[in-house]
């Protein structure tokens, strides 16, 4: 075979599509699970619909934008301006939390706005997340979200994490927005998910069911690759089958392709899969007999005594997610699953549950279902061996022609925009496509004015959207 494709997630079904978009039709995809679509899956229960957390299509791309629209018209799916919040000092303030200051306790807005004037700004190149926060948020800042929040996420040592993943991710800011956002509540929205997309029904498997319906080929699951020959370049399955192929393109996850690997004498790969890290999640949902809850599409928890460093309220997001006089929540809680037993886990889900429905105010009577999810490998974890040696392997790799794309495929944070452009990608590259630069550039923030305050103290991630194409065109020339 020409070409094979392991793994039917997003990255390697937009792989898929794009290989037969360009007429090449000399490959086979393969998928380990019963049904593609990786983490982008919804599950049906009792009138409910949970995703595998929460599955937001962010865009800012031309290309990505005309691709969701014409495998499944963007008019099947609702636009939504962000609201979240943040739960500090037992508080719910706007996120983000650097610019949303106001309501929080006198003394804690103090040490953050201190902590900001006396930030470490000398710093020239930050070595760790844990530096980094101090360069441009200081210790106060640091202290009430940043540390306990991303601690509680990432389940990793900050000092050991390196901020090259921080980018779109964490917002700056300035004094000026710091004082602003203390002093009264800040109605701007900054940061990439300020708006999103959502299926009007049916969850995120809408997207995933309407891409499979166009592409050609069959994709194969329940074909898991246990080994893969370098030598031969032949990927033989759990299930008896083997494959050769000439160009393999690779989503599965980076430790998992490294362990599989026969390799040459001059070759070490396989003995690297055990330095790639990264956390695991628990991802509780639970359906309730009650219709409102919180105004709000997400909560971030930086506090301790909550076990979730996020809940987010499905019936909030899309209406058709829940019942009639109904509402639903998700939550997240990172673990490492090398370090937890069974019914530590099992614990874990218990104390996260009681702890919502404390924070909910509501009874165990109020629940009237309940999914719960292990997401094995959630983040990728940017410690400095990853910064070190990662583009090394992925070179490597490419050397054989194997190319490891995708979140989990090249080891990296990654939305459905990247997912689906990385496949157009690798594909043009590989059958030598001239690409369109302008089909892969990203739209920048735009600066615009608050109306109501008149003035630009700010900036703000606008989604991609025809209306106001326009706009975008002429603020970025």
């Amino acid at each position: 075979m020409e070409v094979v494709i392991l793994g039917a997630g997003l990255t390697g079904l937009s792989s898929a599509y794009h290989l037969e978009k360009n007429n090449f039709f000399d490959y086979r995809i393969f998928e380990k699970n019963s049904i593609p679509g990786g983490l982008l899956k919804s599950i049906k229960q009792d009138g409910f619909t949970f995703d595998y957390t929460g599955h937001l299509l962010h865009i800012n791309n031309q290309y990505f934008f005309d691709f969701i629209d014409k495998i499944s018209g963007l008019n099947n799916f609702d636009l939504v301006t962000r609201k979240s919040s943040i739960l500090s000092n037992n508080i719910l303030t706007k996120y983000p939390f650097q610019i949303n200051l106001s309501g929080l306790p006198p003394q804690v807005i103090y040490e953050c706005i201190n902590g900001y004037i006396k930030r470490k700004s000398e710093i020239k190149k930050a070595k760790n997340f844990h530096e980094w926060v101090l360069k441009y948020f200081g210790s106060g800042i640091g202290k009430h979200f940043m540390f306990p929040f991303n601690k509680k996420m990432q389940n990793y040592d900050l000092k050991k994490i390196t901020p090259d993943w921080t980018g779109r991710f964490i917002p700056k800011t300035t004094l000026k927005n710091i004082l602003f956002g203390a002093l009264q509540t800040n109605e701007n929205l900054i940061g990439y998910n300020s708006q999103f997309y959502y299926p009007k029904k049916d969850g995120i498997q809408f997207l995933i069911d309407k891409l499979i319906k166009k592409i050609k080929q069959p994709i194969n699951t329940e074909y898991e690759a246990e080994f893969i020959d370098l030598k031969t370049k032949t990927i033989f399955f759990k299930n008896g089958h083997h494959e050769r192929f000439k160009k393999l393109i690779t989503t599965i996850p980076l430790d998992h392709l490294l362990n599989s690997l026969n390799e040459k004498s001059n070759t070490c790969l396989k003995q690297e899969s055990k330095n790639l890290v990264c956390n695991s999640v628990l991802n509780f949902n639970l359906g309730f007999n009650k219709s409102k809850l919180i105004n709000t599409h997400w909560i971030y928890v930086p506090e301790k005594k909550y076990p979730f460093y996020r809940i987010g309220f499905w019936s909030n997001i899309s209406k058709s997610s829940t019942p009639k006089n109904h509402s639903a929540i998700y939550g997240e809680i990172s673990y490492n699953s090398k370090n937890k037993t069974d019914k530590q886990i099992q614990n874990l889900k218990e104390t996260a549950i009681n702890k919502t429905l404390e924070l909910l105010e509501l009874k165990k009577i109020n629940i009237v279902t309940k999914n719960i999810l292990n997401i094995d490998r959630a983040y990728v974890v940017y410690d400095k061996w990853r910064a070190k040696n990662l583009h090394k392997i992925l070179n490597q790799l490419e050397d054989f022609n194997i190319y490891s794309i995708g979140r989990y495929g090249a080891w990296k944070y990654s939305s459905m925009q990247e997912a689906v452009i990385e496949g157009k990608t690798i594909v043009d590259d590989l059958l030598k496509v001239k690409q369109n630069k302008q089909d892969l550039n990203v739209i920048p923030a735009i600066k615009i004015e608050n109306e109501k305050n008149n003035s630009n103290h700010t900036k703000s991630n606008y989604i991609y959207t025809k209306q106001n194409k326009e706009k975008f065109d002429k603020d970025i020339s």
